[in-house]
Order: structure tokens, then sequence, then C-alpha cells
């Protein structure tokens, strides 16, 4: 399913959510160097992107 997304408008933050670029609202640098994704709708839980998946997604979001 992930795979036929556009990868310029969605991103596998973890195992559990795929985040669309409209949602995220805010970005939070959390401990380890972890980010905690603030989106602009709810979600049963928080969204964090790994250490080691965090450059990646800084560069996915700012290049739009």
């Amino acid at each position: 399913m992930y795979t036929t997304l556009n990868p310029s408008f969605f991103f596998r933050a973890n195992k559990q959510f795929i985040v669309s670029r409209n949602s995220v609202q805010n970005i939070t640098v959390w401990f380890d160097s972890r980010l905690w994704l603030n989106l602009n709708i709810e979600v049963p839980e928080r969204i964090y992107i790994s250490k080691n998946k965090a450059s990646e997604f800084k560069s996915w979001i700012v290049n739009e």
C-alpha cells in the first residue's frame, strides 16, 4: 500500500503511521534526537520519527 503513495506527499514515520506533508503542523526535537510530530488532525498516540530517519524526514519536509 505505501509503495502506491506519492513519496512527495507521504512519509512513513514509523511502523504504525504514514504521514501527509499537509498534516504536519509542527516538529519538536525529542529525546535521543528523535522527532515528535504534531499534526493538524487528531491521532490516537504521539508520532515519533526515529533518530535514524530524522535526517531523511527533515530533507523530505523541506523539499516541497
